[in-house]
């Protein structure tokens, strides 16, 4: 199985040049990893003068597992050198250049001849990919060199068919360690590897982010002064689908009590545009966030059209829609359960363990019409408190998980390969 995706990622090649050629985003796709490629070759490094870490992310959420391990690399061994890759658009430059690593860049497509100037020229000890992620040639690459592989917070959805199983199994091999992020994965892991492959389940990083964005903020969110609603329902991460199911909930008479926070997914003019003319279609009362001076607002609909207020944002909301799982996927519920929030969400939760386990405990509930939103806005006092201690408890429980996995891969010696 991996010598045939050795083969199909070089007969790829040449196609991926030709839609480089005619697509524009496949063009700065590729130009972005040739400028990096070229900043990592230029930079000053004297070869296995110092340990080397090589962290990889995917996207936004796998990043935010990686900075938690790196803060604690940080803190125990502050002379490692630290990598870190990402490989998805969606990370923005500047959430990378604030990453607490020593060099950040853009993973290379995955062929055989990839990683070789990355490797040749750092000669990293370790490297952790997050969740779910595997590339077999990059892993390939790392084995022969001797490089311990982990694969930690780990996550799996169970394969469908023969081929992807074939596929699975030979991939997740190539890691030394499988670090789960809950014992389900254990499990499934071991279910498709067998108990000789080291798997341990030590957490998500992630929930260590969460905590440490929120408890070492100084920034306080707080309800505007003389706010005339008494329930609050933060929208986080919305999409097309989240508004046209949500939006229509605010000409129903019950919730007219009922302020709606409306935190979009992506905040160009363009898409605030078009939200603001939908917005306009249900009612008048509504504002921008960046317009008017927030204390002083007294809208029941808020838009939000700037960055980096939505963690601290859910302190002040009763309710929080987490986007996606309509049509894709959800996004990160820790941190509305870090605030004990009851959560709801679309059914799209299966790559997310944390969702499903809130779903289980209770605390987040899976919703397809507006009558089954309307259900849980109204919920009794008595059981809105009872999940916030549940949701709130279950934050608690991840919170370490970034030095155990540190823990774990310190004890590993470098593997012996016999190459």
């Amino acid at each position: 199985m991996l010598i045939t995706y050795r083969i199909l990622t070089i007969l790829l090649w040449p196609w991926i040049f030709v839609f480089s050629l005619l697509i524009p985003g496949a063009k700065n796709f590729l130009r972005n990893r040739k400028e990096d490629k070229r900043r990592i070759l230029s930079y000053p490094f004297a070869p296995k003068a110092q340990k080397v870490v090589w962290l990889h992310a995917s996207s936004v959420g796998e990043l935010d597992q990686c900075k938690a391990l790196a803060l604690v690399y940080k803190k125990k061994e502050p002379e490692t050198f630290i990598l870190q890759s990402v490989f998805s658009d969606s990370v923005r430059d500047s959430s990378l250049e604030a990453f607490p690593a020593d060099l950040k860049f853009r993973l290379p497509l995955d062929f055989p001849w990839s990683y070789d100037f990355i490797l040749d020229k750092f000669s990293p000890q370790v490297l952790v990919c997050m969740a779910w992620d595997r590339w077999p040639n990059l892993l390939q690459a790392a084995k022969r060199r001797r490089i311990q592989t982990v694969l930690a917070s780990a996550v799996i959805t169970s394969p469908k068919g023969f081929v992807q199983k074939k596929f699975y199994k030979a991939a997740f091999s190539l890691f030394d360690k499988i670090l789960t992020s809950h014992s389900s994965g254990e499990e499934k892991f071991r279910e498709l590897l067998g108990d000789k492959k080291v798997i341990k389940t030590l957490g998500d990083s992630r929930f260590d982010s969460v905590i440490q964005k929120i408890e070492t903020s100084q920034r306080e969110f707080k309800r505007p002064k003389n706010y005339p609603f008494s329930q609050v329902f933060l929208l986080a991460s919305t999409y097309e689908p989240c508004e046209k199911l949500l939006l229509p909930l605010l000409q129903e008479p019950s919730l007219k009590n009922t302020a709606f926070w409306i935190f979009p997914h992506k905040t160009d003019p363009s898409r605030i545009t078009q939200l603001e003319s939908e917005i306009k279609s249900f009612t008048s009362d509504y504002t921008l966030y960046s317009r008017t001076e927030f204390d002083s607002l007294s809208s029941r609909v808020i838009l939000f059209d700037v960055l980096g207020i939505l963690a601290h944002a859910y302190r002040a909301a009763d309710f929080a829609y987490v986007g996606g799982a309509l049509h894709n996927r959800v996004h990160n519920v820790l941190e509305p359960a870090y605030f004990g929030l009851p959560l709801l969400s679309g059914p799209r939760i299966t790559h997310a363990p944390e969702a499903i386990e809130l779903n289980h405990r209770g605390g987040l509930f899976i919703i397809r019409t507006k009558e089954e939103v309307l259900e849980i806005l109204q919920l009794s006092s008595e059981r809105k408190e009872a999940i916030r201690f549940s949701n709130r408890q279950f934050v608690e429980t991840g919170r370490g998980a970034a030095e155990r996995i540190y823990s774990e891969i310190s004890l590993s010696p470098i593997p012996n390969r016999g190459y």
